[in-house]
């Protein structure tokens, strides 16, 4: 039966992982339609996922396109993929997949999780929350009145890359945060290779094994002082922690809220609450529907149609 996408809100989240599709129904729900692996840098094989996945006959036929990507993008709309994980340095991502009769909106991922979780998840009646994503990378984004605080340079996000605070561990010397708590770092920590699944190290704590423990409280120290420090910075409503690790690993959460109270001196930063991502791993490609679907409105763009 063929029914009308009230919205015409369709996203995509390339992540450093996996690429996953799906649009915002007519209630206003995120619905997941596929997922695709991230092919470590090959730019066509990435190209050729995004594509088929708008080809699903959910997708299929709309006109503009939200796109979540994990990392930020120049003044000249090119990605600036500084790891090489996608094999699209310097890539117009818009005109790359540029289609008759659809336009895409290539987004910065923070900003897109953000943009989900305010408009469908934790953050949903708040105007001034903080989102933070843990997950292949680290980020953040605030959003002010609705609108996501976005930097001279569009990379407002790069929480991650901020210098780690002095920690119990004799041994840390991180460059940054991102190398310590995102999940690619926790798997690198534990087996020596950044490739690894940082999810089997949460189940081997959680199985006993003091290394990967020892390995996660690292991370969680790390990463609660960061929250404690964005919350200082921003006087946040609420902070909401998606991605891969914020929103789905075991304790993670727990761990880095209880330790950012622990450095927090202002006893009403102390009382703002740390959320996990309703959305999950939707939030980010739910954001960019949103927001795409925003400017298809503002633009007199045709809305699309999903068949279901």
């Amino acid at each position: 039966m063929r029914t009308e996408h009230a919205s015409g809100m369709v996203g995509v989240d390339v992540g450093g992982t996996k690429i996953a599709a799906g649009y915002i129904d007519a209630a206003g729900r995120p619905v997941e339609v596929g997922v695709l692996p991230t092919t470590p840098g090959d730019g066509a094989a990435n190209l050729a996922a995004v594509a088929a996945l708008l080809e699903r006959p959910q997708l299929s036929d709309a006109r503009v396109v939200g796109v979540s990507m994990a990392t930020t993008i120049d003044a000249d709309g090119r990605l600036r993929d500084p790891h090489g994980w996608f094999g699209w340095r310097g890539l117009d991502l818009e005109q790359a997949l540029s289609v008759d009769g659809r336009t895409h909106i290539v987004i910065a991922d923070a900003e897109a999780g953000a943009i989900g979780e305010h408009r469908f998840g934790a953050a949903r009646g708040t105007t001034r929350p903080l989102y933070v994503t843990a997950g292949t990378g680290l980020a953040h984004a605030y959003i002010e009145a609705g609108t996501p605080l976005e930097g001279a340079h569009r990379s407002a996000y790069f929480s991650g890359y901020t210098i780690p605070a002095r920690c119990p561990w004799e041994r840390c010397d991180a460059a940054n945060v991102e190398r310590i708590s995102s999940g690619t770092a926790i798997a690198e920590a534990y087996f020596g290779d950044a490739r690894s699944d940082a999810r089997q190290v949460f189940a081997a704590a959680a199985a006993g094994d003091e290394r990967g423990a020892d390995v996660i409280e690292h991370a969680a120290w790390h990463l609660g002082v960061l929250l404690a420090d964005l919350m200082l910075i921003y006087d946040p409503e609420a902070v909401v922690l998606g991605g891969g690790l914020g929103s789905g690993g075991a304790g993670y959460l727990e761990r880095a809220d209880a330790i950012a109270r622990e450095h927090i001196s202002v006893e009403h930063t102390r009382r703002i609450p740390i959320l996990r991502a309703q959305l999950g791993p939707a939030s980010c490609w739910a954001g960019a529907a949103a927001i795409a679907g925003s400017r298809s409105r503002a633009t007199g763009e045709t809305e699309g149609v999903v068949l279901t």
